[in-house]
């Protein structure tokens, strides 16, 4: 038994010149055509579009020593510092609320709030009187701040973001005059 093998039929030179530049074009613009599709697709990147901002509330200090009073025992005025951070320019609310402790629970010393526009790093500070009751040494002392701000999320709709913080301290009271 043998085997013959069939004989292949030879394509014109036409076709083949045709064949040969079609493969080639399709070798040197695939490359282009998946370039362009890529580029003009919307970028998911949440780095890019996402504000990023947050809120660092700093440890209360002593700002200066009030005067001795009858009622109130001794009293000082203590410092809250905070920071606002913000990657781009963005109107950021914020809530900054000021505590003292007494024994079973917290007393708002005082209450900040507002909207205020952002870039970069943006401080703030502010003074509250404190009391101590009759015989205390010191005080414990707390703030907390809130923001919120709206952003762009991936699909192009604008979200609410909040970041908080809060810091304690205790405030010595005793000082020789």
């Amino acid at each position: 038994m043998t085997i013959i093998s069939p004989t292949r039929q030879r394509r014109p030179l036409v076709a083949r010149l045709a064949l040969a530049s079609t493969v080639s074009m399709g070798l040197l613009g695939g490359p282009l055509a998946f370039a362009g599709a890529a580029n003009a697709a919307p970028s998911y990147d949440h780095g890019r579009n996402d504000k990023n901002c947050s809120v660092t509330a700093y440890t209360p200090k002593k700002a200066d020593y009030g005067n001795r009073d009858k009622d109130y025992g001794k009293s000082v005025k203590v410092e809250f510092k905070f920071k606002i951070h913000c990657d781009k320019r963005t109107m950021v609310y914020f809530d900054h609320k000021m505590f003292q402790g007494h024994g079973r629970g917290e007393d708002v010393l005082k209450r900040d709030h507002g909207w205020v526009w952002v870039h970069g790093d943006k401080y703030f500070n502010d003074k509250a009187k404190v009391h101590a009751d009759r015989g205390d040494k010191d005080v414990k002392v707390s703030h907390t701040v809130k923001i919120q701000f709206k952003d762009k999320d991936r699909y192009n709709h604008w979200t609410w973001k909040s970041d908080s913080d809060r810091a304690y301290a205790r405030i010595d009271l005793d000082r020789k005059y």
